[in-house]
Formats: C-alpha cells, sequence, structure tokens
C-alpha cells in the first residue's frame, strides 16, 4: 500500500467526513427534509493481465475489493448537504504486496449562517486519477500499475450578501481551497477572494453589474501563480426568448508563461430561448491570448436531454481537479439520485499531467440521454485541446462513449458500456520529434439480479485495449444498502 512523506495531508482530508458529519449533528440548523443511506459492496475479479502489461509478458491474477460506505443528503430552510463517502479495500491473492485503499468522497454543505446575509461553502472530494494520462489504464483503479494515485481536493469559502432595496445586490466571497496528490503533482493550496455589485430587480429588463477578482495559489515546487480581473456586464432581455450580453475589462495575472499574461477582455453574446426547455448561447470573446468562442446548448423534454458547449479559457490540472466530481447527486433530468458509493469510479486517460503549468484549454463536450419507461441509452462526446503557455508542447484528448441500461424483468436488469479515448503529447518547437500517443477502447457488458430488497447480484465481463496491452476481466459481486 503507497503512502507519501507528508501524512499530515492525507490524515487531514480522510477525516472530513467526519469532521463534516459532526459539525452538521450538532448544528441547530439540521435540515427538515434528509436521508441517510449506509451501503456495502463485495467483489471477487479473475483477470487475464492484472499488471497491464504488453501481450508477451502477461499475468493473471484474481483480486477482491470490499467497499463500505454511506451517503448523507439533507434539504433545509439553512443547510443543505450532498456527501457521500467509501473507501476501497482492493487484495490481491497473488501479490498481497500491493494491496491498496483507495478513498473515495464526494461532499457539498452550504448553511445559512445568518439569514439571508452571511452564508458558509464547504466541499471536498477524493478521487483516483492516472500520474500518466498516456500509461496503462483498466478504466478504474483496481489495477496494480504503479501508474495510479489520490488527488484531494477541499474548499471552504464564506460569502456575504446585501441587497439595496430592488435597486442592487452586493455579492462577497472569500475562499481557501487546495488541491494534494498523494503520489506525483504540485501540492498547491489558495485563496482568492470576490466582490460583485449587481442590478436588481427595479431595471427590469436592463442588467448591469461590476465585479472584481482575485485567485493566488503557491505550489509545493514552484513558483505562486496569481490571477486578478476587474469587468463591467451590461445586458438586455427583450423578451422572454432573447437577450443579450456584454461585458469588457482587465486582467492582470501573473504565472509562467512564455507569452504574454494581462490584458483586456471582451465578451458579447446572445441568448435564445424559444422554450422553458431549450437555450441556445452563442457569443465571441477576445483576451490576451486570442479569441474566446462560447457555446451553450440544452434541450430538456420528458425523456430526453441533450447538451454540448465549447469554451476556450485558461487553466490549469490545478483547477481541473477541483471541478472534478466523484459522485453524482443528481441524474441528467436534474432530478435528485442517491449515488450507490460501491459502483466503478471511472478512471479513463484525458486528463492534464498534474503539474503546476498553465494552459489555454479549447474543451467541446456533447452528450444525449434517452430514457424510456424500462431503457436508458446514453452518448456522450469531448475534445481537449490544452496549449501550455510556460511549456513547449501541447496536450490533445479526445473520446466517445456509449452505454445502456434495460430492465429485462422486475428482478433482472442488464447494463452494456462502450467508450474510447485518444491522447497525444507533442512538442511545439521541434516538429522532428514524435508525439506520444496512446489509444484506449474499453467494452463492459453485465446482468444484475435483485435477491432482496436490500440485496443485488452483479456478473460483470471487461475487455480493454490499451496501445499495447489487452486485459479480460470477469467480476462477481454483492451490494447491500440500508435506507433510513
Amino acid at each position: 500500500m503507497s503512502t507519501r512523506g507528508q501524512p499530515w495531508n492525507e490524515r487531514f482530508l480522510q477525516s472530513l467526513p467526519l469532521c463534516l458529519s459532526a459539525l452538521l449533528v450538532s448544528s441547530p440548523a439540521w435540515p427538515a427534509d434528509w436521508s441517510v443511506s449506509r451501503q456495502l459492496t463485495t467483489r471477487g475479479t479473475y483477470t487475464d493481465n492484472l499488471n497491464l502489461d504488453a501481450t508477451d509478458d502477461r499475468g493473471s491474477g484474481f483480486f477482491v475489493d470490499l467497499a463500505p460506505g454511506f451517503v448523507v443528503t439533507g434539504a433545509g430552510r439553512r443547510l443543505n448537504l450532498n456527501l457521500a463517502y467509501s473507501p476501497q479495500l482492493i487484495h490481491y491473492l497473488s501479490a498481497s504486496d500491493s494491496d491498496e485503499l483507495n478513498h473515495r468522497l464526494q461532499a457539498n454543505a452550504r448553511s445559512e449562517l445568518y439569514r439571508d446575509h452571511l452564508f458558509l461553502d464547504l466541499s471536498a472530494t477524493a478521487r483516483q486519477e492516472l500520474i500518466d494520462s498516456l500509461g496503462p489504464s483498466g478504466g478504474d483503479a483496481t489495477n496494480p500499475t504503479g501508474n495510479l494515485q489520490t488527488t484531494y481536493t477541499y474548499s471552504i469559502s464564506p460569502s456575504y450578501k446585501n441587497r439595496f432595496g430592488r435597486q442592487a445586490v452586493l455579492n462577497v466571497s472569500f475562499a481557501h481551497d487546495g488541491v494534494l496528490y498523494s503520489e506525483q503533482g504540485n501540492d498547491s493550496p489558495g485563496f482568492s477572494s470576490q466582490i460583485e455589485l449587481s442590478s436588481g430587480p427595479a431595471f427590469g429588463a436592463l442588467s448591469w453589474g461590476i465585479s472584481a477578482q482575485n485567485d493566488r495559489f503557491e505550489f509545493e515546487e514552484g513558483p505562486a501563480n496569481s490571477f486578478g480581473n476587474v469587468d463591467g456586464s451590461l445586458g438586455y432581455r427583450f423578451n422572454g426568448r432573447w437577450r443579450v450580453d456584454t461585458s469588457a475589462g482587465y486582467e492582470n495575472n501573473d504565472y509562467s508563461s512564455l507569452n504574454e499574461t494581462s490584458g483586456t477582455n471582451l465578451q458579447a453574446s446572445g441568448t435564445w430561448t424559444p422554450t422553458t426547455r431549450t437555450s441556445v448561447r452563442l457569443g465571441i470573446g477576445q483576451r490576451y491570448f486570442g479569441w474566446t468562442p462560447v457555446l451553450d446548448f440544452s434541450h430538456r423534454s420528458k425523456r430526453s436531454v441533450w447538451t454540448a458547449s465549447y469554451t476556450r479559457d485558461v487553466s490549469s490540472a490545478r483547477n481541473d481537479r477541483r471541478k472534478s466530481e466523484v459522485f453524482a447527486f443528481e441524474d441528467a433530468f436534474g432530478k435528485p439520485i442517491v449515488p450507490a458509493t460501491g459502483d466503478t469510479v471511472a478512471v479513463r486517460p484525458g486528463e492534464a499531467t498534474p503539474t503546476s503549468a498553465t494552459y489555454v484549454s479549447n474543451n467541446f463536450q456533447a452528450g444525449y440521454t434517452l430514457q424510456t419507461r424500462r431503457s436508458t441509452l446514453g452518448t456522450s462526446l469531448r475534445y481537449v485541446l490544452r496549449e501550455y503557455e510556460g511549456l513547449t508542447q501541447d496536450e490533445e484528448t479526445a473520446s466517445a462513449s456509449l452505454f445502456w441500461s434495460r430492465r429485462l424483468t422486475t428482478l433482472t436488469s442488464s447494463n452494456m458500456a462502450l467508450s474510447w479515448d485518444r491522447g497525444e503529447r507533442r512538442n511545439t518547437t521541434d516538429a522532428d520529434l514524435d508525439a506520444e500517443e496512446s489509444n484506449y477502447f474499453n467494452f463492459d457488458a453485465g446482468l444484475s439480479r435483485q435477491l432482496s430488497a436490500r440485496t443485488n447480484l452483479d456478473l460483470q465481463y471487461r475487455f480493454v485495449d490499451g496501445e499495447d496491452y489487452t486485459e479480460n476481466r470477469i467480476t462477481l459481486g454483492l451490494r447491500m444498502s440500508w435506507s433510513d
């Protein structure tokens, strides 16, 4: 079981679920509508390529994993809470010295400390990811390849809000957050502040806002980065279907880069909302690093959801980790769900290398979900181009996935999933250097049988085809849950 030479990081974040639970239990603002789900999942897996070695050196193996977990959700007048935690203990029968304990956590809490004025937001995550996004991956965190680590994030953010009658609204917020790695990567605590004054309902169809924001974070190895901007916005709603928005400001940033890091920013966009279920936003902007197109589309019907988006923005591995989600508390239709903490948490290629470097991120995503009385079908597409500012390299990733599930009988259901990922890392100054590439294909198929009101039996098959390896695995699992 691997550990790092900074145990306080892991001890602090691993204790967050207990700290949050104690805080909420002792709070007089405990939500009126809350639920607790206790879960336990155990699985046995046979694989013909345990370490994801090249085809000629592959070796089979058997491992078991145990994943107890709990989910606490609550919604009240002064407290909203979503908390899911599940440690996963993996024991390898043929290589017990590789036994691993994986922490999986998603915690989000918002408390109203003083009515309508003072708020406190808390969040924390823990999940497994690839150290090298082009390295071997079995699709989850169970293969002992040495290419896995745990990433932790946390955020503590008090905020103040005040309304000046119907004329304006003032929002002031501060945050302390951090991203920590168990093996490789630059740990980075940070601080941010934001102040915003925006129009109130008295202005009707006209909206305006003035804001200032400052972010600063320090890396364990390397210089500190800072990002600051001041901007003003002006918008107008012509009717229930059309509105336009504009903004202008100045950014003053300080980070390692071969190009400019500061300058003016301009943006204009239009939003078309033909119905309450459909929204299309198109826009164009200009910042110090170039043009910034904007696309945001969503359409929801009773049984289907379409989404598509494109953004071009400055980002980093740190920012991407802070936005990651481990367990989902809503489905594609926005309805609340209780996540199954024992389910496999996907670990797929395509994430940014965990360095302190800053990059311009070109990000396109699209998805479709169809839900009928007995079946759910979904597909997703993703393309990301990371243009590094302080390094002579670019990273490009593309992925596509398809999933399907169907209830065969009252007690039996089936599922299938296909995914494809392609990654490339290339040198931008020397075209003679070969780019590093990886291609990854994954196929899953399984059956689930409900044995009782609290127990399910699962049988799953997985095939993985990596850059120079393949894996077949069969898993038999038992899931149990108890809800209040």
